[in-house]
């Protein structure tokens, strides 16, 4: 199994604002959509809230310390990552994507394999989430720019990156 995480977030490191994602890149999320679908996406509770319901044709994991968190039909709740990483559905995926929040990223990237990293070409200011990595353990694979348009309103770039060994 491949652990991949994948996140975008802005040049100063942010991914939330006020418990939610502050833009709206339709063809980033058309990315994130095709490179998840059919593998198990693992998350925390506070980002599967923001999301407001599962990811569809995906497995949606959710890890909370809360012990009577109520989820929809078809969703798994767990109670740490690795929990989450010895499920028989995870165990057997050829890949599995964390998704999120900034706590689920920051247990999660010691043991990542891949990381798709997606930078919104904007800073943002008060932001209450963020992501970091350490640059020089990653091997850039690809990279694609995307500019601004009418329905994206700030440029990015999708970079994947393999873990050095």
């Amino acid at each position: 199994m491949i652990l991949s995480t994948i996140v975008a977030a802005t040049e100063n490191g942010v991914i939330g604002k006020d418990g939610k994602m502050p833009w709206r890149l339709p063809a980033e999320s058309a990315y994130f959509r095709q490179t998840t679908m059919g593998h198990p996406v693992i998350t925390g509770r506070k980002n599967f809230d923001a999301m407001g319901r599962p990811l569809p044709d995906r497995l949606n994991i959710v890890i909370t310390s809360q012990p009577d968190y109520k989820v929809p039909e078809g969703v798994i709740v767990v109670h740490s990552l690795d929990e989450a990483l010895n499920l028989p559905p995870v165990k057997s995926a050829d890949e599995v994507f964390i998704i999120g929040g900034q706590q689920i990223y920051e247990q999660a990237m010691p043991r990542t394999d891949r990381l798709y990293l997606t930078t919104v070409h904007t800073k943002i200011d008060g932001g209450t989430a963020f992501f970091t990595y350490e640059p020089s353990d990653w091997q850039l694979v690809s990279s694609k720019y995307h500019p601004a348009d009418t329905d994206n309103k700030y440029a990015f770039t999708i970079k994947l990156f393999e873990r050095k060994h």
